[in-house]
């Protein structure tokens, strides 16, 4: 991750390390009208006041489809919602020689595209696919995307699931399909993005998560792959609850499951947790509880009190995360890291080192 200098090193230039890095485009920042003008459901997954007020920063929604809208909250919670602003990890891709922003989405089976893309490029159809969404799975429209390169690395013959362009909220998504390869270091500070051949030791300081330690100072913890090459971390506590959980760089927030929160009930006393709304990247839209934990331990890190919502995704089922304490770890807690590296072919998670939160923004309590 860091070397022990505090100064900043980068790769000889022209070298092949310098031409896998990939500097992340500055943020998309998408205000409420902005957002109402195009679709009131184009929120994507939009966090309570609360996460935004901890983080400062916060991610795209996750590429999942979500399930059709229940029963609406209270009014005042949905306008919350509304009123955040987003902000994306997103890299420039090149397409057979056009350019365009994809999102580095960690928690998405599959790469995705826009239709507006997928029609300006003139792609041909694919066959439909199945998608897993955060609460169901739905078949997906598909079109062929010939090449695909980003961050030094080239990608042929990829079938792409395409999503509305206003819903997207960028040209595509780079998921698992093509990123559960290589090594991914999404270098939160410095607004970069790597990707690299797996299993290199290039880690110098951090809390490494799985795979063999290599230098001084790291601190393993078990790591197992899910279903969809997830990397899924086993050494972490809410409130000292024992739990599991993935990363999803996707998402803006960090979401547990109801087994976590009914333990959460049980060992501390029940709690009321305001209901909230989130869409997905269809529109179709999603209740959850808001709440927050005292503390959460990411292997030897206290994170202290931290926003969380609540809410059975269809995620954890398919990751068989359904019966026991878990969470999806998002932009909220990720941007928590100067740096995040998700080492796929090694099994390994490495964090860096904890980044000065910003203060709350006046005006802003929790729902």
């Amino acid at each position: 991750m860091f070397s022990a200098s505090k100064r900043r090193q980068f790769p000889p230039r022209g070298s092949i390390a310098e031409r896998e890095f990939t500097r992340v485009r500055r943020p998309i920042l998408v205000s409420e009208s902005d957002r109402l003008t195009s679709s009131r459901r184009a929120a994507l997954t939009l966090l309570a006041q609360t996460l935004l007020a901890q983080t400062g920063l916060l991610l795209a929604a996750p590429a999942w489809p979500q399930e059709a809208a229940g029963p609406a909250p209270p009014p005042d919670a949905e306008a919350r919602l509304l009123t955040n602003l987003l902000t994306r990890i997103g890299v420039e891709v090149d397409l057979n020689g056009r350019k365009a922003l994809f999102v580095i989405d960690t928690g998405a089976e599959r790469s995705a595209v826009s239709d507006r893309l997928a029609q300006a490029l003139d792609l041909s159809s694919g066959p439909p696919v199945l998608v897993h969404g955060i609460t169901a799975a739905q078949m997906t429209p598909t079109v062929r995307l010939p090449h695909l390169a980003f961050s030094g690395r080239r990608f042929a013959d990829l079938v792409l699931p395409v999503f509305p362009s206003g819903l997207l909220g960028a040209d595509g998504l780079l998921g698992l399909d093509v990123l559960s390869r290589f090594r991914l270091t999404l270098d939160l500070r410095r607004r970069r993005v790597m990707l690299a051949a797996s299993g290199a030791d290039v880690v110098r300081r951090g809390l490494s998560f799985g795979g063999r330690a290599s230098r001084v100072g790291q601190d393993i913890t078990d790591v197992r792959s899910g279903r969809f090459s997830q990397l899924i971390l086993t050494q972490v506590a809410a409130d000292g609850v024992p739990s599991v959980a993935f990363i999803d760089s996707g998402a803006q927030y960090s979401i547990g499951n109801r087994a976590l929160m009914r333990a959460l009930d049980s060992r501390l006393g029940r709690v009321e947790r305001p209901l909230l709304r989130v869409y997905g990247v269809i529109g179709q839209s999603l209740l959850v509880r808001s709440g927050e934990v005292a503390d959460l331990r990411l292997a030897r890190r206290d994170l202290g009190p931290t926003p969380l919502l609540f809410g059975d995704l269809h995620a954890f089922r398919i990751l068989n995360l359904i019966e026991r304490p878990a969470l999806l770890l998002g932009a909220d807690i990720l941007t928590r890291f100067s740096q995040v590296t998700l080492d796929y072919g090694r099994g390994a998670v490495t964090l860096g080192g904890l980044v000065r939160r910003p203060a709350a923004v006046p005006g802003l309590r929790s729902p």
